[in-house]
Formats: C-alpha cells, structure tokens, sequence
C-alpha cells in the first residue's frame, strides 16, 4: 500500500499545532466555537521597529493602496458575477473559485501539496497582516497584540491596532490601514512573479513525461514516464512553452521525432481527442517543466505563493462584513452619506449579495456537475 506523504504531513503538522496551543493555552482565545487565537508580544515590536525605520516611506505605502484596494475591490465583485454566469450557461465551464486546504483532496477543487501550501499560506498572510501593522504603527497607531491562529485547520495571522484610536482617525489613514495588507499581498506576487520569470525559467532543462496513456502514439512508440523531452520536431526543448509551440507545427497523422535524455522516439501522431482541439496533432502524455532537483521545488513553492497571494489577496477586497472590503466601503458610506441608516441598508445589502455570489461560485459548480450526471 502507497503511503500518502500529505496526509502524513498534515497528521503530523496539526499535532504540533494544537500540542502549541495546549501548551499555551493561557495566550489562546476561542471564538465562534472554531477560531483559536494565540495573541502575544513578540510580533509588534518587529513591527514597530520596521514602521520607525522610515514612517513617512509606510504612510505612503498606504495612501498607495487605497486605489489598488478599490480597483481590486471591483475586480473581485465583477469576477465573481463573471464567473458564475459562465458556469451556468457554458456547459463544462470549470469553477471560478473553489476551496482548497493545503494537502487535503477535495473533489472539484484545486489539490495544493501541503508543504507547498503550508509554507505559500504562511507568507501571505504574514505579508498581509504585517503589513496592516506596519502602516497602523507608521500612523502612531501602536498595536495592542499580534498573533497566529486556526480558523478550523486554516491557518491565520492577525494584528491588532486600538480599535477606538482608528476609529476616529482620518478616512485616509483608516483606508490606509485597511488597504495596505491586499496591496503588498499583490507587491510580493509581483516579486515572486519576476523570480520566477527571469531567475527560476531560465535554468529549466527540459519536460519531464509524467504520465503516459495506454493505447496512444506515445505508448505505442515505448515513451516511458520520468523521461526528460530535450527535442522535438528538431526543435531544442527547454520549457513546456518550447515543446508546445515544437507540437502546433506537427498535424494529425504525420510522424514526429522526439528525442529525450534516455532515447530517441518516431512516434505517429493522430487527432487530439479533445473536440476543442480539433486538427492539433495528440501524442498521449501529460508533462510538466523539469528543473534541477531543488529549483524544481522552489518553483513549485513560488508558483503557489503567487496563485495564494493573489487569490486570497483579492477574496479580502469584496464588499464583505468584517473583512478588509467590508470595512473600506463601510468607511466610505459612512463618510458619504448623511443618513447613517441608509449607509447600514445599502453596507447591509452589498454584503449579503457579496455572500451570495461567494458561496454560490463554491456551490453551484457541484450542482450543475450532478445535474449533468443526471
């Protein structure tokens, strides 16, 4: 029997965790029954000292934010409207959003490799709440405390600015505040982005074969998984990009040479099986970019922390109740309108349909997938 790796490591992973908050138990809060909170000390003096390094470079920083915020703001709600129209009028479409635990298999969803996860869900949210706090102590905002916790098994972080202080602070400073965690959420993407364009690709070495279906051109012609593709069609193939572009130039039916480090292939080719690949020529094997050993790990890492910072970065920007969205446009209507009921009605409003499209974007995929079983 094949020992599942992942779930070993989850196993292993929260044992140490709640073991942590046992141990602590006296810093450990619990909310809403599920949320386990450890607050402690220890993080806002990093942060402090970070924010008196240069105060004025952080106030920027978050005045910066708050158009990145708001676009992003928009962008979100529009996807999420986007998204669910496509799946319910486009047969096949594939979820627009969906759940996804680090290590945790979950049917119609994303499988992330806990490590991989852990480790990218880590820096985003030290990312995003440091940020929060750098710029609330930038502002002469002190924090009160800082901490991690587990919102069910998902890990969390938080920090905690005087609530009573940012609440009569100016709107900018508030916006600021809010805004500033998503904004270098999307900074560090960009970084992580540009590594991995322009450090990582660069060492690629080829495609590695990793997976080979009976019955096809490539099995036929002897191809065998964990080969490393190094040329096609005469063409030299470092990336999966060099290797497709190789395939568009080869049709159904024709003979193409592929060469990888352990031999040499004449494989005949026939039609993609895909009817939205009609006339592209089909081999048979599923692949992915090969990289030396420990590149080939750090890609993968960096590959989650830039879908993390950006997907989770974004989901805390929809017009939501107590998340960072929810608190900037509460701000906003409240600044704007003179009837403070009124700015509750529409806050009301906006959060129950912002909501409504986020769980229907988890949901509905199932039910059209039954549907269609059906």
């Amino acid at each position: 029997m094949a020992i599942d790796l992942n779930l070993i490591s989850v196993v292993v992973f929260y044992s140490l965790v709640f073991l942590y908050f046992y141990i602590k138990r006296k810093n450990v809060t619990r909310q809403l029954g599920i949320i386990f909170l450890y607050k402690t000390q220890r993080f806002t003096g990093i942060m402090r000292a970070i924010a008196n390094w240069n105060p004025k470079l952080w106030q920027w920083f978050g005045y910066a934010s708050i158009p990145i915020g708001f676009t992003g703001m928009f962008v979100i709600f529009g996807y999420l409207i986007h998204a669910l129209i496509k799946v319910l009028t486009t047969p096949g479409a594939q979820a627009g959003l969906s759940l996804a635990i680090p290590g945790v298999h979950i049917p119609g969803s994303i499988f992330i490799p806990f490590w991989y996860g852990i480790i990218a869900l880590f820096a985003v949210i030290v990312v995003h709440e440091g940020m929060h706090g750098i710029v609330s102590e930038a502002w002469g905002l002190k924090l009160k405390s800082a901490g991690v916790g587990l919102a069910a098994i998902l890990p969390l972080a938080f920090v905690e600015p005087p609530e009573d202080k940012l609440m009569k602070a100016k709107t900018g400073t508030q916006l600021g505040i809010f805004s500033a965690g998503v904004a270098a959420n999307l900074v560090f993407a960009i970084c992580v982005f540009v590594l991995l364009n322009f450090a990582i690709a660069p060492a690629a070495n080829g495609v590695l074969i990793k997976g080979v279906a009976a019955g096809t051109p490539a099995a036929l012609a002897g191809m065998q998984v964990d080969e490393v593709i190094t040329q096609a069609g005469g063409a030299s193939i470092k990336t999966v990009s060099d290797f497709s572009d190789a395939m568009k130039n080869v049709k159904p039916s024709e003979y193409v040479t592929i060469a990888t480090n352990k031999n040499q292939y004449l494989v005949k080719t026939i039609e993609h099986p895909d009817a939205k690949a009609k006339n592209r020529a089909y081999v048979g094997i599923s692949f992915r970019q090969s990289f030396p050993w420990g590149l080939f790990h750090l890609s993968n890492l960096l590959y989650w922390m830039f879908v993390l910072n950006i997907g989770i970065g974004l989901v805390n920007l929809l017009p939501l109740g107590p998340i960072d969205g929810g608190r900037m446009l509460n701000i906003v209507l409240n600044r704007r309108l003179k009837n403070q009921q009124t700015a509750a009605k529409i806050f009301g409003a906006v959060t129950y349909l912002s909501l409504f499209l986020l769980l229907a974007n988890i949901i509905v995929p199932y039910l059209v997938r039954a549907a269609a079983v059906l």
